[in-house]
Formats: structure tokens, C-alpha cells, sequence
């Protein structure tokens, strides 16, 4: 047991840098991706698609859902849990196996901290370690999490976003929808990455949904990405989120699923920060890194 806890600990640092492409640097640009082999007949211009995604969002203050995360790289492990984010101020993960708690993982928006309180140990670091040299802050974490376009820095987006961003057509190949990838403006260096939306042709209630995000970032790359769009109160948002890519010479695969339909919207909820062990160990981002080779 006391391994399998080690291992999601492990993972769930892993989940975090993931997101964030913690202070890395690319010389290479991202042009595809893996969306659905679909081709572009009677699609909204590009330019629409941003505005009519976005359209549909809707402003949340917090949320509590019940979640799964199945990782099968570095390592097949996997446990449930429930997640807990108040939009832009925390998000807190507690993650169980049989029934049990292993590890929990609080972040706000000035630090990360994951607890696994049966291995003894802990690991703390800013979230700016994560998140800065990509220029994001806690609130595009949590709608990259639900699924939603972002605007760098900014959170959630909104149709007035689009002129942060430019967008270029996708030629899929086969009848019936369209994709738009997404890039922003602005990036900092070293890092480059887009969104890629998708919609359906001829439909002209249902707005685009966000089918991936797609990251370079030096020898890091990550792609997540989406199932389709289900409605809540914070407008589309997907269920599940599957993770993809090489992270500090480490290869992810992982996958985050929702139960949204169990999910608590705009209840007043609050992420609760786990307490340290009295002795507990504090883990360096090496040490864990060095864990994961073992894996």
C-alpha cells in the first residue's frame, strides 16, 4: 500500500505540472491536432466560432463534484475523489482508495501543496513554479479543468477575448463538422500552444465546444483533451479530460472523469487545505521526479 500511495502522490505532482509546463522553453510551435477527422463544409467563419463557444459559458463562484483519476503512465494506478474549486481564490482534490484517503492536493493562488498523509510525506511550491512561465493564473486552471477557453490570465473566456486570440480553419477531411484551432496573440517565450474547437455543420443553436488544448514547451509537450460538452449552470463543460504527453523526460497518460451530474454548483463551498503530519517529510520537485523514475 504504502508503494501504490507513493505512486499517486506522485502522479498527482505530475497532473499539476502537466497543467502548468512548470519554466520550460521551446524553439518549436504546435500547428495540429488530434481532433476527430471531420472536414469544414457550411462552417461559421473562424472568427465566429470563438464568439459563438464563449457565448454559452456562464459565470460560476464554486463547485463540488465527485471525480475519478486513472493514470497509466508513468504508472496504472487509480483512485476517486472529490473535487472542490472556488472560482479563482482555491481548488482542493481528496483522493481515496478503498475508502481510505491517500493523498490531497490544495492549491490557491499562491501555492501548491499535495499531503499523503499514510506515506509521511508532503511536497509545497509556489503555483508561479507551475504556472508563470506560461502566463496562467489559478482561474484558467480550473476552466482548462471544466473544459472552457480561457484568456491568459484572465480566466474564463468571453466573446470579447477573441481579440486576444487569432484563429485559423482546420481542414479535417470528411464530412459533418468543422475545427478552429486557437492561439493566442501573445505568448511567452518558449512557450507556445492553442486550443482547437469543433462544431457541427449546419447547426446553428449548438455553439462550438473546446475539443483540446495543445502544448509546447522545450522538450514538454501535453495535449488534453475533451469529451463532448454536457450543460451546468457554468454553461458546457466536459465530463472528462484525458491528459497526453512528456513531461521532464517522463511520458503522462492520465485521465481526470467528472461526475457532473452529482455536481454542487454555487453552494458557498470552500477548498479545504489538508494539514501537514507532525514529522511528515517535505519531498523536493527532484525527489519526486527521482520517484517517478523508479516507477
Amino acid at each position: 500500500m504504502k508503494f501504490i500511495n507513493q505512486s499517486l502522490s506522485a502522479a498527482l505532482i505530475v497532473i499539476i505540472a502537466a497543467i502548468g509546463l512548470s519554466g520550460c522553453k521551446s524553439s518549436q510551435k504546435q500547428t495540429s491536432s488530434k481532433a476527430p477527422a471531420r472536414a469544414a463544409q457550411q462552417a461559421p467563419a473562424s472568427s465566429d466560432v470563438f464568439t459563438r463557444m464563449t457565448e454559452a459559458y456562464n459565470a460560476w463562484s464554486d463547485v463540488t463534484v465527485p471525480v475519478k483519476v486513472s493514470v497509466t503512465k508513468p504508472k496504472k494506478i487509480s483512485a476517486s475523489g472529490t473535487l472542490v474549486m472556488s472560482y479563482g481564490k482555491a481548488m482542493s482534490l481528496t483522493m481515496k482508495m478503498l475508502f481510505i484517503e491517500v493523498a490531497s492536493v490544495y492549491a490557491d493562488a499562491d501555492s501548491v501543496l499535495v499531503v499523503s498523509k499514510p506515506v509521511g510525506a508532503y511536497y509545497s511550491e509556489s503555483i508561479a513554479k507551475f504556472t508563470a512561465s506560461a502566463g496562467l493564473t489559478l482561474a484558467d486552471l480550473q476552466s482548462l479543468m471544466l473544459g472552457q477557453a480561457f484568456a491568459p490570465g484572465a480566466g474564463t473566456a468571453t466573446p470579447s477575448s477573441g481579440k486576444l486570440f487569432t484563429t485559423e480553419p482546420v481542414n479535417l477531411g470528411v464530412d459533418g463538422y468543422y475545427a478552429v484551432n486557437i492561439t493566442p496573440k501573445k505568448l511567452p517565450s518558449g512557450v507556445d500552444w492553442h486550443f482547437c474547437a469543433i462544431g457541427q455543420d449546419g447547426a446553428a443553436t449548438a455553439a462550438p465546444q473546446l475539443f483540446s488544448l495543445n502544448v509546447s514547451a522545450g522538450a514538454n509537450t501535453v495535449e488534453c483533451t475533451y469529451a463532448s460538452a454536457e450543460v451546468s449552470p457554468a454553461g458546457p463543460i466536459a465530463s472528462r479530460m484525458q491528459v497526453e504527453g512528456t513531461v521532464k523526460k517522463h511520458a503522462i497518460d492520465l485521465e481526470v472523469s467528472a461526475t457532473t451530474s452529482r455536481a454542487s454548483w454555487n453552494t458557498g463551498a470552500t477548498p479545504s487545505r489538508p494539514s501537514v503530519p507532525k514529522g511528515a517529510k517535505r519531498m523536493t520537485t527532484d525527489q519526486v521526479l527521482k520517484m517517478l523514475n523508479s516507477l
